[in-house]
């Protein structure tokens, strides 16, 4: 399926989950999250979630990572709509309103450079068993992770397995490093 397709069905998977499912599947997530190699990470960035699409809710991982690993600063992103494009602010010093969205984003705080990050959060609808991964399509992430050191950690969170494959796979896609499901970590 190309990644149009692939987008419209998993947006729309995701919309069915009942509540008690999708708390179930966020618990699963983080449980899986947890087995991660946290004590070398020094800058995690961190999407937060669109609620409304039923995105993974990464303030779970956010009060884990506070209680559990308070040597991490966790960054956050906010997003200029023109250039479409991405800066980020640590999350501690972030008063947060939604953009049009619907994504909380920080007004203003403490702005943390991109060759900074250890490891970084992807948001997606689905991924593939190669690493390549279907998001909104606008290509923030990609732009974003282009600037990022050359060894940081490329980590998505998905409610569905990895799939076969995605048609349409671009020279511009940046592949993930791990997948992260509510029944697995995936390594590519």
């Amino acid at each position: 399926m190309t990644k149009t397709e692939l987008r419209a069905y998993y947006k729309h998977l995701r919309t069915q989950l009942p509540p008690d499912k999708e708390l179930e599947l966020n618990l699963c997530l983080l449980q899986q999250l947890k087995s991660l190699e946290w004590n070398k990470v020094k800058f995690c960035h961190v999407f937060l979630p669109i609620l409304k699409f039923h995105e993974p809710n990464t303030f779970l991982l956010i009060d884990y990572l506070k209680e559990t690993h308070p040597h991490i600063q966790i960054v956050i992103s906010k997003s200029d709509m023109r250039s479409n494009s991405m800066t980020h602010y640590r999350y501690n010093d972030a008063v947060l309103v939604p953009n049009k969205w619907g994504i909380p984003e920080p007004v203003d705080g403490v702005h943390i450079d991109e060759k900074n990050i250890d490891l970084v959060l992807v948001p997606l609808l689905i991924s593939d068993q190669f690493g390549h991964r279907v998001g909104y399509g606008k290509g923030y992430y990609d732009r974003f992770l282009a600037l990022c050191k050359p060894d940081v950690q490329k980590v998505g969170l998905s409610f569905f397995e990895p799939i076969a494959g995605i048609e349409d796979v671009d020279i511009h896609d940046i592949p993930l490093d791990i997948c992260v499901t509510p029944t697995a970590v995936y390594r590519y």
